[in-house]
């Protein structure tokens, strides 16, 4: 399977050091230098942590290729950045599988290139439907996302939704 991320997915799994999730569903990971220049450089000048891990992974499973193409079209068109825009071209170029993103008008820019999608959740829906993580554990990981909203940038009703969806089934509720 090639897999695309763009620089939210990588930042909340490294934040909460599960990376290894993003490896065992789909080996290794494409980025840009975009990305690479935002997770890793950026985030280390910073201090984050998450920038550390992803920029070990960087020398292991994530791999960092550029788009051949040209993205600022993408970014002007959808009023995206040019990470998430890079993103979405290396996607295409690579004729990748998947592209893992979480951001509302770069997930809209991808699917109209017809490029396959997935944010932060549904990696971890995933996760429990390859029975990597247990419901359990996913809704915990969720609950962290749910409870440091500034952090994660994901809306907690949202992940409130996500976290009753995977507690019903196996009648945590």
């Amino acid at each position: 399977m090639i897999t695309v991320s763009d620089s939210t997915p990588l930042i909340h799994f490294g934040t909460i050091k599960r990376l290894d999730l993003l490896r065992s569903l789909y080996g290794q990971i494409f980025i840009t230098e975009a990305v690479h220049r935002e997770v890793v450089t950026e985030g280390i000048a910073l201090g984050k942590m998450d920038a550390f891990l992803v920029g070990k992974a960087v020398d292991d499973w994530i791999e960092v290729v550029n788009p051949k193409g040209y993205a600022g079209e993408i970014c002007n068109r959808y009023g995206i950045h040019i990470g998430e825009a890079e993103s979405i071209l290396l996607a295409r170029e690579l004729d990748a599988d998947l592209l893992l993103i979480n951001e509302r008008d770069g997930r809209r820019a991808a699917k109209n290139a017809g490029v396959k999608v997935k944010g932060t959740i549904g990696v971890i829906s995933d996760c429990i439907e390859r029975r990597i993580l247990t419901a359990g554990a996913a809704a915990e990981i969720l609950i962290i996302f749910r409870d440091n909203p500034s952090e994660f940038w994901i809306d907690p009703e949202i992940i409130d939704i996500a976290i009753k969806r995977i507690k019903k089934p196996i009648g945590i509720v």
